[in-house]
C-alpha cells in the first residue's frame, strides 16, 4: 500500500529549511521513504538540544534523538519503498505537511518557523488524530505533553 505524499518545494519552507533537511535525513536513514511528523519531531529536538535554553527543558523530561528514534522504531518502522530522489523538493505525508504548517502559524507571519516552533506543533496536536504517531512516540518515551508544552513555552518567552 502506498502512503499519500505531498511534495513541498524546499525553497517554500519559508527559512525552517534547516529542521526540514534533517528530518529528511532521518527519514532516509530510517527507510521509511517520506518525511513524517515524527521525523519532523527528532530534528527539531536535534537542533533544540544545541540550544541552552530548550537543552535544559528537553533534558528535564528525558527527551533525547536517540530515545525519540528507538521510539519511532516502534510505530513507524522501515519503509519498503525507496525514498523519491528530488533536489528541490521534500516528499512528506500529509500529517508532515498539517505539522509544518501549524509550525508556521505558531511562528507568525514575520517570524522564521524555529525548531520550538515545529516542537509545540507537535505538541498541540496530541488530540488530533490526523497529526501521525509523533504524540505516540512521546507518550512511548513517558513525556507528559501538557507539562513539556507550557516548560517549551516559557523557555521560549525568554528568548
Amino acid at each position: 500500500m502506498q502512503s499519500a505524499a505531498l511534495s513541498v518545494a524546499v525553497a517554500d519552507l519559508r527559512h525552517g529549511r534547516e529542521i526540514v533537511l534533517l528530518a529528511e535525513h532521518e527519514s532516509r536513514q530510517s527507510g521509511f521513504g517520506f518525511v513524517d511528523a515524527e521525523h519532523l519531531l527528532v530534528a527539531s529536538v536535534v537542533l533544540c538540544s544545541g540550544m541552552p535554553r530548550f537543552s535544559d527543558v528537553l533534558r528535564r523530561h528525558g527527551v533525547t534523538a536517540d530515545v525519540l528514534r528507538d521510539a519511532i522504531r516502534v510505530f513507524v518502522g522501515a519503509g519498503t519503498e525507496p525514498y523519491p530522489s528530488e533536489t528541490d523538493r521534500i516528499t512528506c505525508t500529509p500529517a508532515g505537511a498539517r505539522l509544518l504548517a501549524h509550525a508556521s502559524q505558531i511562528a507568525g507571519p514575520h517570524e522564521r518557523v524555529r525548531p520550538h516552533h515545529v516542537l509545540l506543533a507537535v505538541l498541540d496536536g496530541i488530540d488530533d488524530p490526523f497529526m501521525g504517531a509523533a504524540h505516540d512516540v512521546l507518550d512511548q518515551v513517558g513525556v507528559d505533553p501538557r507539562r513539556f508544552r507550557r516548560a517549551l513555552r516559557r523557555a521560549a518567552r525568554r528568548s
